[in-house]
């Protein structure tokens, strides 16, 4: 059932509190953007396995994909459902959301999971996850989900570029209005470096670096995790 609506909070700040998080996603394995792109910079096995997936196969409409890597570290089960048609012309296509492909995921997770805390955007509804009417969306979960407790997150999702211009921008005014000291801008910016490429948490900030050891940590951590793929 339907536990609680969330508005305006973004589901990425509370990924914890959940057994499972449900992830809208596209079957041309896009996680570019929104929830999904933050998922995937946090937890870099969703988009492996995303991207393990046959490239624009119609027949993963309807499926998903059940992610136990992150468990062991103490956080949920990620599942991803495959829901949207691909949206490469908003103007002709605004809606590419495939209602029935949304229903059947939903139908799938509530048999497989009982009695789980789960936690999902207002999948299809953002354009990053197929456009989809709000009104009907709501209609399929409060039909199809009776096992488990759900939280919908009903936000306005952004492209990622545009929320991390958003996020730098706000850093720069902080100081420019003296709100930070020098010290502390530079420590801000630099976690905001860190956490644009590797997300907040699975891989702790290395505190007390300056930028330049900063920007060269970064480097040789990325390095080392191409490596281990």
């Amino acid at each position: 059932m339907v536990k609680e609506i969330i508005v305006g909070e973004d589901l990425i700040n509370e990924v914890k509190k959940y057994d499972v998080i449900l992830i809208g996603s596209s079957i041309y394995n896009s996680q570019g953007n929104g929830f999904q792109k933050k998922l995937c910079r946090n937890f870099p096995e969703i988009d492996k396995i995303n991207k393990q997936t046959n490239y624009g196969d119609v027949n993963k409409l309807g499926t998903c994909q059940i992610i136990t890597s992150y468990v062991k570290d103490g956080f949920p089960i990620f599942v991803l459902c495959y829901i949207n048609k691909g949206r490469y012309r908003p103007d002709l296509y605004p809606d590419a959301l495939c209602y029935d492909a949304l229903e059947n995921c939903l139908k799938l997770v509530d048999s497989h999971f009982k009695g789980k805390k789960i936690g999902m955007t207002l999948m299809g509804n953002s354009e990053f996850e197929g456009g989809g009417n709000a009104e009907k969306i709501y209609k399929i979960i409060g039909d199809n989900c009776e096992n488990n407790e759900y939280y919908i997150y009903d936000y306005i999702q952004k492209p990622i570029l545009v929320e991390d211009s958003e996020i730098y921008n706000a850093i720069k005014k902080e100081y420019n209005d003296g709100i930070l000291t020098l010290e502390e801008y530079n420590d801000k910016k630099c976690r905001y470096y860190w956490q644009q490429t590797f997300g907040k948490y699975l891989i702790p900030y290395p505190e007390g670096l300056t930028k330049h050891q900063l920007l060269k940590k970064i480097k040789e951590t990325k390095k080392e995790l191409k490596d281990l793929v």
